[in-house]
């Protein structure tokens, strides 16, 4: 007498293996259904309450029937609530993918189901071959490509804003800045970590050091954060030098994004920048010395494999940040965990 297949038999793993590794399987869905929603709006639109599926589907241009499909599934996960009248409403969650929401997410979510989504279709050839997208299509690394495409840098910059706040003000108001009359914030993007710094010491100055096109969009947002006047704004290539004599020099997941070769020579500018008195703050992820299974982990498994497959770069352990720092002329000095589960490593020169 034979088995059907679909019937289990003694040597199927159990419901509950199978059930959770489909969900592991399948959870491509939610980053496609959040951006889909961000890019069509769907948070905004209902920031001051519920619609019905066709005054969105009119708002959005889209074919009733299919949005009533995607707003279900959002329900589903819980961006939004569907009401008695079949209203939807968004959630507490939902609220935060607002484009204007305090803490927004929205970027990082468009960012997450667009460019990021087409290099993660990529990662076979990234594992195979040891090289980045970008290098296996073009033979560069880096965001040189956003300088020339306004558009994905705005919403690039928007993305990084969006995950950087945590932790930046994390550091802001968990590290030691005594003694620092100047900071310099090396490849500080929009300027939302130099910002968070200097409004939690509003005597000390600061210098934003980045490609132009973030210096150019760094400027309104320091504005709004009310510290322009207490900053300078520098475009130039940290891999060239970066802006001298200041008292510390921070690098917020730069390294991540580089091989060891090209974060020696980050580093090596930073070296020949510091006076003999300076500090060096490097604030990463670190990479554990075995995986297990949290959150705190699989947040650093999965930006060491988007560091491979966006920029040939990678998450590291402290002895290999150690051996960078030491290959730069720099030595560790400290450290500390924040709260927020970046690490900050503290460097003088040797």
């Amino acid at each position: 007498m034979t088995t059907p297949r679909d019937e289990p038999t003694n040597d199927q793993p159990p419901s509950a293996v199978r059930g959770r590794l489909r969900e592991l399987i399948d959870a491509n869905w939610t980053t496609q259904a959040i951006a889909v929603a961000v890019q069509l709006r769907l948070p905004d639109m209902l920031i001051d309450g519920p619609r019905s599926t066709e005054t969105l589907a009119g708002q959005t241009s889209c074919h009733p029937p299919s949005l009533l499909r995607l707003l279900r599934a959002l329900a589903s996960i819980g961006i939004v609530t569907q009401q008695p009248d079949g209203c939807f409403a968004l959630t507490d969650i939902g609220r935060v993918l607002g484009a204007n929401a305090p803490g927004s997410m929205a970027a990082w979510a468009e960012l997450s189901g667009t460019s990021s989504w087409v290099a993660w279709g990529q990662l076979l050839s990234c594992v195979q071959s040891g090289h980045s997208v970008g290098k296996q299509t073009t033979g560069a690394d880096g965001f040189e490509h956003l300088q020339h495409d306004a558009d994905a840098a705005r919403l690039f910059n928007r993305a990084m804003v969006s995950v950087s706040q945590p932790v930046a003000a994390a550091l802001a108001s968990e590290v030691d800045f005594g003694g620092v009359a100047h900071v310099v914030d090396v490849g500080g993007g929009r300027g939302t970590l130099l910002a968070a710094v200097l409004r939690a010491h509003p005597r000390m100055q600061g210098t934003l050091f980045d490609m132009a096109h973030a210096v150019d969009a760094a400027r309104a947002h320091l504005a709004e954060a009310g510290v322009l006047e207490h900053c300078h704004l520098v475009g130039g290539d940290f891999f060239e030098a970066v802006p001298a004599g200041a008292d510390a020099y921070l690098l917020k997941t730069v390294l991540h994004d580089w091989n060891d070769e090209r974060c020696v020579a980050i580093l090596a500018c930073c070296a020949r920048s510091m006076p003999a008195s300076g500090r060096l703050l490097v604030v990463e992820r670190l990479m554990p010395a075995r995986y297990a299974v949290t959150a705190h982990d699989q947040g650093v498994a999965r930006g060491d494999l988007n560091m491979l497959v966006a920029q040939n770069g990678r998450e590291r352990t402290l002895d290999e940040f150690c051996a960078l720092l030491a290959a730069a002329g720099l030595v560790l000095v400290g450290s500390l965990t924040l709260s927020v589960g970046f690490s900050v490593l503290s460097a003088t020169r040797i």
